[in-house]
Formats: C-alpha cells, sequence, structure tokens
C-alpha cells in the first residue's frame, strides 16, 4: 500500500503536476487552499503533508502552525515547496516545517525527502532525530 501524500498547492498547474510526478510512489490527494488542506487532513489524515507556502487565507506556516496544534496531526511530517527561501529564520515564532524545499525542485530530491521523511516518522520514538531536517534544494 502507498503512503498517503495530500498536496496543499493554490496553483492548479503545480498542484497536477506534483500529484502526477509522485503518484507513482504515493496515493496523492490534492486540496487548493490551506483551509481545505486542514479539513482534509483532519478527516483523511495523510501520512504526509506537502504544501505551498504563499497561498491566500490560509498560508503553509498557519497551515503548518494548525496542524502541530491539532493532537491527531502534530506528528505528521510537512514538507514545504516554494519559490521563496525560508522565513523561519527571520521570525523564531513561526513553524517549521520538516523539509523546506525551494522551487524548482528536482523531482528525485523531492521524492527522496518525501521517503526519508516516512522513513524516519515511522521509526521508534527513541531513534527518532531530535533537531528538525531542513533540506536545501541543491542545483
Amino acid at each position: 500500500m502507498k503512503p498517503k501524500v495530500l498536496i496543499v498547492e493554490n496553483s492548479w498547474t503545480m498542484r497536477e503536476t506534483l500529484r502526477l510526478l509522485l503518484s507513482g510512489d504515493f496515493d496523492c490527494s490534492v486540496a487548493a487552499s490551506g483551509e481545505a488542506g486542514l479539513a482534509q487532513a483532519l478527516s483523511q489524515p495523510p501520512d504526509l503533508l506537502l504544501s505551498d507556502v504563499n497561498m491566500e487565507g490560509m498560508d503553509g506556516y498557519e497551515l503548518c502552525r494548525r496542524c502541530r496544534q491539532e493532537p491527531s496531526l502534530q506528528h505528521l511530517p510537512i514538507v514545504f515547496v516554494s519559490g521563496f527561501a525560508p522565513r523561519s529564520d527571520t521570525d523564531p515564532s513561526l513553524p517549521v516545517p520538516d523539509a523546506y524545499l525551494v522551487k524548482p525542485v528536482k523531482p528525485a530530491l523531492l521524492i527522496a525527502e518525501i521517503h526519508a521523511l516516512l522513513r524516519r516518522a515511522s521509526a521508534p520514538v527513541s531513534a527518532a532525530p531530535s533537531t528538525t531536517a531542513q533540506a536545501a534544494n541543491k542545483a
């Protein structure tokens, strides 16, 4: 059975590109906004959430914050894929995703990062790393 990945992306083109790219390895579902993504994650929890950062209404950081506050989702691995560099360096109050990749992301890097986070999430608690992984998209 393939791991479930929820893709939250406001751009239809990017959402469908990610869905098609990942569907070989993962069971993908999509949401067009942070609000819809949160509702979908609560009703059908995925194994990993992949989100854009800059979205109207609830942006990726707020989505991440709300997931971390929700008991049923607080251990959900979250990956940001954005055209912008992370903002967490300038504002320590922002929630930190498990990985942050900058567009354009090489498909192999994205798939490898998702697999690594899923392996880490399924590992026993004592074997889990104590720090949050930050992935940079290396050209």
